[in-house]
């Protein structure tokens, strides 16, 4: 398994388009992570892998100040060309060595990162380090919707043995968290949308390896991969330009750390 944490410097230019949640749908995310991590505007706030700003410019207008730390420079500077007065403030880095003194902040944002961190259980104990005593961890993740799963059940079959991701296995384990010590403090709160995408969206963004999953397949495999989940999409789909509508979600829930933590 690699020891180095996925770095988004390749997703640049395209990141906002294919993980941005649908135009309107920010403000209410926002609203969720806020009520589920009691947030106020006195609040200091930490997200680890902070990115383009997808969590942190909707969640940043309730807060007192939102920090975030990220691997990649070119997410970090569009994020900042995307900055219109809202405080946030960032700071390029490792998440398992938070520069931020002890008892720091008043939660802790984390949105589809821990799986690409070999070293995430470094990265809890400096999470459970820099926060104050009972602030939380808000840990966010999506639902995958199920819409073209036989396309890519036929991208699996063509390629059984599919590298696993970097850091925890959060799919397989979603109790992840619990396992290493951290207790929710909350029920899981979904905000449900509206997506659209047409097979040969999905087609070609495999092609193109829009996802970090497909990122340490060779050439050789996305062309195996991709040839698979075409035949699929001929077979399956008489007009595979014309987009479809699922329901998706956005879950939030809230943790605290271990006593050992502290």
């Amino acid at each position: 398994m690699p020891n180095e944490s996925v770095k988004f410097d390749r997703a640049v230019d395209y990141y906002d388009q294919t993980r941005g949640f649908p135009p309107g749908e920010e403000a209410a995310v926002g609203a969720l992570i806020a009520r589920v991590g009691s947030l106020s505007a006195s609040s200091r706030v930490l997200e680890i892998g902070i990115g383009t700003g997808r969590i942190a410019l909707p969640v940043a207008p309730h807060l007192s100040a939102y920090y975030g730390i990220d691997l990649s420079r070119g997410m970090l500077e569009r994020l900042r060309a995307k900055q219109n007065g809202e405080p946030i403030y960032v700071v390029e880095g490792d998440a398992t060595r938070l520069p931020f003194p002890d008892n720091t902040f008043d939660a802790a944002v984390a949105v589809h990162v821990f799986h690409l961190i070999p070293g995430w259980r470094d990265v809890l104990r400096e999470l459970g380090r820099v926060l104050k005593p009972g602030a939380p961890l808000v840990h966010g993740w999506s639902k995958r919707d199920e819409g073209y799963q036989s396309l890519w059940d036929a991208w699996n079959a063509a390629l059984p043995s599919r590298p696993p991701d970097v850091g925890a296995q959060w799919r397989e384990t979603p109790t992840f968290l619990e396992d290493e010590g951290w207790q929710p403090v909350s029920e899981e709160q979904y905000h449900t949308y509206i997506v659209e995408r047409s097979p040969l969206d999905v087609l070609e963004g495999a092609r193109q390896r829009l996802w970090s999953s497909l990122w340490r397949l060779t050439d050789d495999e996305i062309e195996r991969g991709a040839a698979a989940m075409q035949a699929a999409v001929e077979a399956l789909y008489p007009q595979p330009e014309q987009a479809r509508q699922f329901e998706s979600a956005f879950i939030v829930r809230a943790y605290l750390p271990d006593i050992v933590f502290r």
